[in-house]
C-alpha cells in the first residue's frame, strides 16, 4: 500500500484516530453509529483498510478478505505505529493542503482570505493569513491550536519511527 493512495474505514471505538488520520491527509471514513456488517460492506465495496480494535469484526473481516488492521495497543502514539506498519505509509506529515476535513472527510482547497471575511472570528481573520474549506460541508479552517498539537504528535510519532 501506498503513502496517501490508502484509504480506510474506522469503527466507531477510534474516532480520535480517524480525525487523525484526516487531518494527516488520508482519506478516512468514520461514523460512530454505523453497524458492523455496513461498515464491511464499504470497505469490501471501496477497497477501503478497516482499522479496528474489535477482534470479531477484525477476523470477520479477514474471512471476507477485506484488508485489515487490527489495533491491540492503547495509547495513540502505538496504535499510529501499527496503522504506519501495517498501511506501510510513511512518515506523517501536516500540509493544510493536502488534509481533509476532520468533520466529514472532505477535501479541503486554499481559500482566498477576503472570501473568509464575515464567516470566522475578527482576531483569527487579522492574525491568520491562509485559509482552506471543505468543498463538502463548507467548514473553514486555519492553522490554530489544533494544528500545533497535530505537529507535536507527528514529532513524537516520526521520533519512534527513527
Amino acid at each position: 500500500m501506498n503513502n496517501k493512495k490508502s484509504i480506510f474505514i474506522v469503527d466507531a471505538m477510534l474516532g480520535k484516530i480517524a480525525k487523525k488520520l484526516r487531518l494527516l491527509g488520508y482519506d478516512s471514513l468514520y461514523s460512530s453509529n454505523i453497524e458492523d456488517e455496513e461498515l464491511l460492506r464499504i470497505a469490501k465495496e471501496e477497497n477501503r483498510i478497516l482499522i479496528t480494535k474489535d477482534l470479531p469484526l477484525s477476523e470477520k473481516a479477514k474471512k471476507q478478505q477485506i484488508a485489515t488492521i487490527q489495533i491491540t495497543k492503547d495509547g495513540e502514539i502505538d496504535q499510529f505505529l501499527q496503522i504506519i506498519e501495517k498501511a506501510n505509509l510513511e512518515k506523517c506529515t501536516i500540509n493544510g493542503s493536502s488534509s481533509r476535513c476532520p468533520v466529514c472527510n472532505g477535501e479541503l482547497q486554499v481559500t482566498e482570505k477576503n472570501n473568509v471575511f464575515c464567516k470566522i472570528p475578527t482576531g483569527v481573520f487579522e492574525k491568520m493569513n491562509k485559509f482552506w474549506t471543505c468543498i463538502k460541508c463548507g467548514k473553514i479552517y486555519w492553522e490554530g491550536t489544533h494544528i500545533k498539537n497535530l505537529q507535536k504528535f507527528t514529532r513524537e510519532l516520526n521520533d519512534r519511527l527513527s
